[in-house]
């Protein structure tokens, strides 16, 4: 399977993870994200967005807010923009980029989301990653980082199986980072972490490390 295919086959089986493990709203990550955003009109960028079921459900919900979602699969923004299109929602944008080579100025959003990628990626791109995200960051602004997390539950752990052997190589290692000295390396620090089925949302601020 070359890339494009691989990119089209996400892009269908995307939207049925996301049913199958974030399907409860009061314990899903999205509803996290939402609720540390606060009321204040905010530029928020969706890096990786995907289908885009973040950055539309952040556009909803912050209709004062300007949502752009970038990613580097046309596949997934062709699936995004047929959403959109039936959404209606006018205060979120598409757009066609790589998010290791932000085509943005420097501290140009209120807010910078990540979900579900950095376990995906190499350490090299997941770095370049962080750095775009802490440049187009304001200097008051919060980087939002969603990742995976094995429950405590037995019953939780039975469909998480699922998720660790479809995942990369390495991905079990990834579960066990220290997360404050990760993040720390590459400029930011932890602000709050909030748990949520099978996932923790990660707040973040933007320190002088770097």
């Amino acid at each position: 399977m070359g890339a494009d295919e691989n990119y089209q086959f996400s892009a269908k089986a995307y939207d049925i993870l996301d049913r199958t493990y974030f399907r409860k709203a009061a314990t899903s990550p999205r509803t996290a994200v939402i609720s540390v955003l606060g009321d204040e009109p905010l530029k928020v960028l969706d890096m990786c967005t995907g289908t885009g079921t973040n950055a539309f459900a952040i556009a909803a919900a912050r209709r004062n807010a300007e949502v752009i979602g970038i990613d580097i699969s046309a596949a997934m923004l062709q699936k995004a923009a047929a959403k959109l299109e039936q959404e209606k929602i006018s205060n979120v944008k598409l757009l066609h980029m790589d998010a290791a080579n932000l085509q943005f100025s420097n501290e140009k959003f209120d807010v910078v989301l990540i979900s579900l990628v950095l376990h995906e990626i190499s350490p090299d791109l997941a770095g370049k990653l962080l750095g775009e995200a802490r440049r187009v960051l304001k200097t008051a602004g919060k980087l939002i980082v969603v990742e995976w997390e094995e429950p405590v539950s037995r019953f939780k752990r039975i469909p998480f199986y699922l998720v660790k052997k479809t995942e990369p190589a390495g991905f079990e290692d990834f579960l066990n980072f220290e997360m404050d000295q990760y993040f720390f390396q590459f400029g930011f620090e932890m602000m709050q972490t909030i748990h949520c089925d099978y996932s923790k949302v990660m707040v973040l601020s933007k320190n002088d490390h770097i």
